[in-house]
């Protein structure tokens, strides 16, 4: 692990740096980039204008036309790839990406866009999940610089990567498969209180169920409805994902595999029996069970599901999100594990079950683990999402730490 004297010296040029950064924050939480619809051009132009300031070789590697095509994706997808320092040693990718999911404003006490910061933490949409990891690793990156302690013979890169609310084909996918980016070791968006070296894979399909209209009041039997289809589909998957609960992974921090039905949509008016009918459900995969065997059983499920006379029903895969496993020994997860204690006190090194970019970079055979800054109490993903100032800094510190030893690792 990084020594007293390193530690010292980046603890002190973090603090030193640590306003630009929240303002730098506050700026991309006041660029909304949600997705769906995943329309980038704003936060792009704010990411690429900080990482030219700072004299940085900034890339922007575009999804390609036909991909966008075979994703059903309406705007360009970008990945920003900035590049802090080259050598001819190993290429270490610090990686958050810069899409957020929607917002119901009429459930937040905080402005969603407004970066408002009351006692010590900061609120808004991307606050945590990932805008404050950007800018946790961008102060990182810098307080290298500020620090003279950037590895000499590292190239490292901050991969700020499209659609990994999606499933990230567009973004991180793209960007690993591509080759325009062949990292040795990535860093992807974590928490504070937990270094994670696996995640579980995510499933999301839409279940589209087909019926026939018919008037509600006069005659209904002539009609086949695909909402009550939906809803027989509906409790069954419930009660499927209430056995995979008892699916325990190996892993620590994972838990059981899930299945939720998550949005749901049908029916053209109240007096008319609903002829069409679609609904999604998210079906996670811990790392240690067979992703392709958990897609096969979903359709089974919704197979064997007795629907009423007239109604069909297909499953349609959305996408897909690789899980990832790697070794809790391994140098990699040991130099961020040890930094963490030393900056943080006792961290776990475990496994989680939200999924990430990271499955797509331990795929392309880059050594993975997760770890940023957030906490539990961050409400990633809900009304007031939320990221504690101080967890910026530090994590900004650990990261910091762990590149230099990334590098050492690799001679």
């Amino acid at each position: 692990m990084a020594s007293d004297a390193e530690l010292a010296d980046l603890e002190s040029a973090v603090d030193d740096l640590g306003d630009d950064a929240i303002s730098f924050l506050r700026e991309m939480v006041r660029t909304p980039s949600v997705n769906p619809p995943g329309d980038y051009a704003d936060i792009l132009d704010l990411l690429t204008n900080q990482y030219e300031g700072y004299d940085w070789d900034v890339e922007v590697a575009w999804a390609p036309d036909d991909l966008l095509d075979e994703l059903d994706l309406d705007h360009p997808r970008p990945n920003v790839l900035a590049s802090v320092t080259r050598g001819d040693g190993p290429t270490i990718a610090l990686n958050a990406h810069i899409d957020t999911v929607p917002v119901q404003e009429e459930k937040w006490s905080y402005d969603p866009f407004g970066a408002e910061i009351d006692d010590g933490r900061l609120y808004g949409r991307g606050a945590r999940d990932s805008k404050g990891r950007i800018a946790a690793y961008t102060l990182a990156a810098r307080a290298l610089e500020e620090a003279d302690l950037l590895p000499e013979d590292a190239t490292l890169v901050l991969a700020l990567t499209a659609d990994e609310e999606t499933g990230g084909e567009a973004g991180a996918g793209h960007v690993v498969e591509s080759g325009a980016l062949d990292a040795d070791y990535a860093i992807v968006e974590g928490s504070t209180y937990a270094v994670e070296y696996a995640s579980s894979g995510v499933l999301a399909f839409r279940v589209n169920v087909d019926g026939a209209s018919a008037h509600a009041g006069l005659e209904p039997e002539t009609g086949a409805n695909s909402v009550v289809a939906a809803a027989r589909i509906v409790t069954e998957l419930d009660a499927y994902g209430d056995e995979l609960a008892d699916e325990e992974s190996e892993i620590p921090g994972v838990g059981g595999a899930t299945c939720t039905p998550a949005t749901i949509n049908g029916g053209v008016k109240t007096n008319v029996v609903p002829p069409a009918c679609s609904f999604t459900v998210d079906r996670r995969v811990p790392p240690d069970h067979d992703i392709d065997a958990a897609e096969r059983e979903f359709r089974e499920v919704v197979a064997g599901v007795e629907l009423p006379e007239g109604t069909t029903a297909t499953v349609e895969a959305l996408s897909r999100t690789k899980p990832f496993r790697s070794d809790p020994d391994d140098p990699h997860v040991r130099a961020v594990a040890e930094n963490a204690d030393a900056v943080l006190g006792d961290v776990p090194v475990r496994g989680t079950r939200g999924g990430s970019d990271a499955g797509h970079f331990h795929a392309g055979g880059t050594a993975t683990l997760k770890f940023g800054p957030g906490g539990r109490d961050s409400n990633v993903h809900g009304p007031d999402e939320n990221l504690e100032l101080s967890q910026l800094r530090d994590a900004a510190v650990v990261v910091a730490a762990s590149v230099r030893d990334m590098d050492r690792d690799a001679e």
